[in-house]
């Protein structure tokens, strides 16, 4: 190589460092520095203000709306068409000895239409019941399977059914009736096809047989509880599908059955309680480390399923437990205020279930993707 070749070589190097030299002054000028540093600013922000909104739902939920506490994709119609309540039938009783859905009660496997109302023979032959809600009497006498049946007809295509009656009838077809009025008494003995004296109370919207504790709830329920998170019978094989497909170690009939025992017992709704395992432990994947000792705590009472007094309880302990929390925190709770909202609201004097603001809405959106199985 000639010397002029290893002078050009050597003055191309010398170029090549001064353009990098420049490159890097200008990368670290104030002004270019101060742009790249607020940039990343923005982005951070950026990520923070969206995170609460991919894990807890749309921006314009996470500030409670007192518009959100309409619940009209699973609102029970317990408020009758003068703006008050449905009556329940039997004032004096308020024991439920079967619910509407399926059960057995000798002779196999039946889907029951109603719910059975009774307090034992003595206490349940010939008391009195009520119309639930004003109406006009379109049977009243002999039918088959209810013994003696009373049925009203109300509005908007709505019917009220009492059947295993005493035969003496106190109204008869065409009759109009207040809410709340007497309309016949409970048959003494087994009236029609029954295994004892009770009322078979139904619901009938449009034809089609209904949940009647979606309009009426007795008089002992926990009065605290909103009627929107109050008891019904666990749907366990729907809520086992639902269960299943997340891959649940709490998708078993014996913890599902645990699960309603507990909702019964404080009148609060199994579903409900199982939708908070979805906000708590997303319904314990049964992949999960420890998924057999979270799903015996999946609510997080006593702070953890991990340790302490919540690391000692059984699936039902718990259960019944998380039932009885939400039936403290449902207390006080003003009018406009959507009830799961008010169990993590700051302004509830009673605490709060989670510490997160937002845990209502996972919890919402859990509950009606349940019910809507």
């Amino acid at each position: 190589m000639s010397a002029i070749d290893k002078s050009l070589e050597v003055l191309e190097k010398v170029q090549k460092a001064r353009r990098l030299y420049k490159g890097i002054t200008l990368l670290f000028s104030s002004s270019t520095l101060l742009i790249a540093l607020a940039v990343i600013i923005v982005v951070l922000l950026l990520i923070i203000l969206l995170i609460p909104f991919i894990i807890f739902g749309e921006e314009e939920k996470m500030r409670y709306d007192p518009s959100m506490a309409r619940w009209g994709w699973m609102e029970p119609k317990f408020i009758d068409t003068d703006g008050s309540a449905y009556v329940w039938p039997v004032p004096t009783i308020s024991r439920i000895t079967s619910y509407f859905g399926n059960r057995d009660i000798g002779e196999g496997a039946e889907n029951h239409k109603g719910i059975d109302i009774a307090d034992g023979a003595a206490n349940t032959e010939l008391v009195p019941i009520y119309a639930m809600a004003a109406g006009k009497i379109i049977d009243a006498g002999p039918a088959v399977g209810y013994g003696q049946v009373v049925i009203v007809e109300h509005e908007n295509e709505l019917l009220s059914v009492y059947g295993h009656l005493d035969w003496r009838m106190e109204v008869k077809v065409g009759d109009t009736v207040e809410k709340g009025q007497r309309i016949g008494r409970i048959g003494a003995g087994r009236v029609g096809r029954s295994t004892g004296p009770h009322l078979h109370f139904e619901i009938r919207l449009l034809g089609v047989k209904v949940n009647p504790l979606d309009y009426v709830k007795p008089p002992s329920a926990e009065r605290y509880m909103p009627l929107e998170l109050s008891y019904r019978p666990m749907r366990v094989d729907v809520t086992l599908k639902y269960l299943k497909s997340r891959n649940s170690a709490l998708a078993t009939e014996s913890i599902l059955q645990m699960i309603d025992r507990a909702g019964k017992e404080h009148n609060v709704d199994p579903h409900f309680l199982v939708a908070i395992t979805g906000q708590e432990q997303s319904f314990v994947p049964a992949n999960k480390k420890h998924a057999d000792l979270i799903a015996r705590n999946p609510w997080n009472v006593f702070g953890c399923w991990c340790s302490g007094k919540g690391a000692q309880l059984t699936t039902e302990e718990s259960a019944l437990i998380a039932a009885k929390t939400i039936v403290k925190l449902s207390q006080s709770r003003p009018a406009h205020v959507d009830p799961v909202y008010w169990l993590v609201s700051r302004d509830n004097p009673h605490g709060y279930y989670a510490e997160h603001t937002g845990w209502w809405i996972g919890v919402k959106k859990f509950y009606k993707a349940i019910l809507e199985e």
